[in-house]
């Protein structure tokens, strides 16, 4: 072989290395190793377990270490939305309140979750009549709303509307009626539940003095704690049908439960609710709150209400994290709801990834000096502003909120709470938290529905703690 022909085989086969290392390299996708502390999406852990009825203390099972993630999406909190095992049993507890079909001595219980105003509860709704038309009373179907997090404006009404409904006997007509369309308003709830028989008056008082929401937002947090994570999510006897979601390939897992059932009866001697109940009992359920319970100092810290309310909101932030800056106005809003009854309390925990972070905090601690309702406006502006949190900027937004800005100066100089600082990322590492945002609701750690939804902290404080 020529010497040009030699050197142009050597020149082929390193070029060609090279792009098979660079293809490789990049198809591993490892990430490389980082500092301990990064940013989290929100409520990016598992979620919960079994709703209780009334308001029980929260398990005390050792709390999950949080699952940081690197990307700056907006991750949704909640449970994998599917199984990996077909035949997987999830522990979706049902109730005395459900709305119901079939007898509650049937065997085989199927239990849909779902919602008014999305189109996929919509198209799945025919085949509640294809189940009572194929099985009979060989089954018992129990609804349960999911609302959380809202897919309509009007489905938590219309969810509370069809509660009052079950409770008058009318719930399945005005289901079908309001099935017919995602189309849902006010008006047409109650033009619906009128249609159907439904007495107006005293349904209408009953969903305004809020008789029924306790019922739907448990409901919504069973969804969360069973990982029903879509429209619709049906379980028979505790066993999920997956996507895609239509009565063709529902009505095989509902004859395979059939064929199962006289063997449950027979191994557990029971019918009925009794025997769901412990078909179910062992399922797979992800915690709502996670223990043990954490206790907090909140000497010195920023609280926005009462130190004293019911429900105590407990919150470690990094004011350059980007996930923390999306659920500050879902914390301000459950707040502003529940003024007496619910505080929000800021805890500080700068990440090691963000240089700005310890600074800001700082600054934070110096604008508290003058008043909460000068920490909490500082606090939104630092948040609205994460990419501009150097020290020049830190002094134009004290300005900016009507602070005044000698002493601030002042007082960041001397360090005035900057020992608070301290102490709450001790408590954050005492605590477990690896990750921001990290929410506590009464010293237990919400693993709630995704993204901390003002409506999914107002569902944990009324299942767990009677607001």
């Amino acid at each position: 072989m020529k010497k040009e022909q030699i050197i142009l085989v050597l020149i082929a086969v390193f070029i060609g290395g090279y792009i098979v290392g660079r293809v490789t390299h990049k198809g591993t996708g490892a990430p490389a190793a980082g500092p301990s502390q990064t940013a989290m999406a929100p409520a990016s852990v598992e979620p919960p377990a079994a709703a209780p009825t009334s308001a029980p203390t929260p398990s005390p099972s050792p709390a999950p270490s949080p699952s940081p993630s690197p990307s700056a999406a907006a991750a949704p909190s909640q449970a994998p939305s599917a199984p990996v095992d077909p035949n997987q049993i999830w522990r979706a507890t049902i109730h005395d309140d459900d709305a119901k079909r079939g007898p509650d001595a049937a065997l085989v219980k199927i239990v849909l979750f779902s919602s008014f105003g999305n189109q996929e509860s919509v198209d799945f709704a025919p085949a509640v009549e294809n189940i009572v038309k194929d099985f009979g009373d060989k089954v018992q179907i129990r609804y349960k709303h999911k609302v959380v997090p809202v897919p309509h404006p009007d489905a938590l009404f219309a969810a509370e509307v069809a509660a009052a409904a079950n409770a008058q006997g009318k719930f399945w007509p005005l289901f079908d009626k309001l099935m017919k369309s995602s189309s849902i308003s006010p008006s047409q709830i109650e033009s619906a539940a009128k249609d159907v028989g439904v007495n107006w008056a005293k349904a209408k008082e009953e969903v305004d003095a809020g008789k029924y929401r306790t019922q739907v937002y448990r409901d919504s947090l069973l969804a969360s704690e069973v990982a029903a994570n879509t429209y619709p999510n049906v379980m028979v006897n505790g066993v999920r049908l997956a996507a895609p979601k239509t009565y063709e390939r529902l009505k095989p897992i509902i004859e395979e439960q059939i064929k199962k059932a006289p063997d449950y009866a027979k191994q557990y001697g029971k019918k009925g609710n009794e025997l769901y109940a412990d078909i179910v009992k062992g399922g797979k359920n992800f915690e709502q709150m996670a223990g043990p319970k954490q206790t907090f100092d909140l000497t010195g810290s920023p609280v926005l209400g009462k130190p004293t309310a019911k429900i105590q909101v407990v919150v470690f932030e990094d004011f350059q994290c980007p996930f923390c800056s999306k659920i500050g106005p879902n914390l301000h809003e459950f707040q502003k709801k529940f003024p007496g009854d619910v505080a929000i309390v800021f805890k500080h925990m700068p990440l090691d990834i963000h240089d700005k972070a310890q600074g800001a905090s700082e600054a934070s601690m110096a604008i508290l000096q003058q008043g909460q309702d000068k920490f909490w406006a500082y606090h939104d502006v630092l948040f609205n502003n994460q990419q501009s949190l150097d020290q020049d900027n830190l002094v134009k937004f004290a300005e900016q909120i009507g602070a005044d800005v000698a002493k601030f100066k002042k007082d960041l100089e001397s360090g005035a709470g900057k020992s608070v600082i301290g102490r709450d990322v001790q408590e954050a590492q005492r605590s477990g938290v690896s990750g921001t945002p990290a929410v506590y609701v009464n010293g237990f750690k919400y693993q709630g529905p995704r993204g901390y939804p003002p409506e999914g902290l107002e569902a944990v404080s009324r299942a767990y703690y009677g607001l």
